[in-house]
């Protein structure tokens, strides 16, 4: 079910995000690619200068342990994660960074977040038909002018179909549970941790649920048939959240009342 509001909801504009930090990847430019190309989910070798993309680390089950944002600017690698995340993000690979001949360093950069309309961004991690999101890191004294809020900004990702987890999700789901598979995840470059697993879920498992955005009115009562992920935002008179409901309930859920649009 999906009604013309979902991309109304969603304003051009920019605002520090004071939730994130950056990490850089401290090392030989061809041995950090190494590194991350054998860590993270995503294709490193597709990322220019300048460019950035959704990306996450799994354990050795396949399950997402944090997901996060890579970023090439001067020709230097940086991760753009919740502050949350960054303890197990280098708890989990600081052994590996060490055989890697790299090491990681939590920068006092600010991070800008910018919506674009279509065609306007020249690097941008994600886009649908109307919007691209994308990031900057500025040095530690940069002002910037927020032209939208932080609840814009994290219902314009969720309308894209982009989940951040919250610290507690660390270690629950697969990506194929909650659409990473299609937005963070490679299946054609070499292997990550987890990856034989993830690969076997994707092409020989039977998916029987359905992760979507749900964007409902305020009075919306949660519902059994829902598993509701990450955060529930609250955008004027509606509610923005992201969701898992079995393909066999679909029918049932686009009939609870208070839903304006299931994406």
């Amino acid at each position: 079910m999906k009604i013309d509001t979902d991309n109304n909801l969603i304003i051009p504009g920019s605002l520090e995000i004071s939730d994130l930090k950056a990490i850089k990847v401290v090392g030989e430019l061809n041995k950090v690619e190494d590194f991350l190309q054998g860590q993270l989910t995503s294709d490193i070798s597709l990322l220019n200068n300048g460019a950035s993309q959704l990306s996450c680390i799994c354990d050795h089950k396949g399950q997402v342990m944090a997901d996060f944002i890579v970023l090439k600017q001067d020709n230097e690698f940086f991760i753009i994660i919740q502050k949350d995340f960054i303890s197990i993000f280098t708890g989990e690979l600081e052994i590996f960074a060490k055989f890697g001949s790299v090491s990681f360093d939590v920068c006092d950069h600010k991070i800008i977040g910018e919506i674009y309309n279509k065609g306007d961004s020249d690097n941008f991690y994600y886009s649908n038909d109307e919007f691209e999101l994308n990031l900057h890191l500025k040095k530690s004294n940069y002002k910037n002018k927020n032209s939208i809020n932080l609840d814009m900004w994290n219902a314009a990702n969720k309308i894209l179909g982009i989940l951040h987890l919250d610290k507690s999700d660390s270690g629950k789901f697969r990506p194929l549970e909650i659409n990473f598979d299609k937005q963070r995840v490679s299946f054609e470059k070499g292997c990550f941790r987890g990856q034989e697993i993830v690969a076997r879920m994707k092409y020989l498992g039977i998916d029987r649920r359905k992760f979507c955005t749900f964007i409902v009115k305020n009075d919306f009562v949660e519902n059994n048939l829902i598993k509701s992920i990450g955060e529930i935002i609250n955008l004027d008179d509606k509610k923005v959240f992201n969701g898992i409901v079995k393909k066999d309930d679909i029918e049932e859920v686009k009939k609870i009342s208070g839903i304006i649009s299931i994406l």
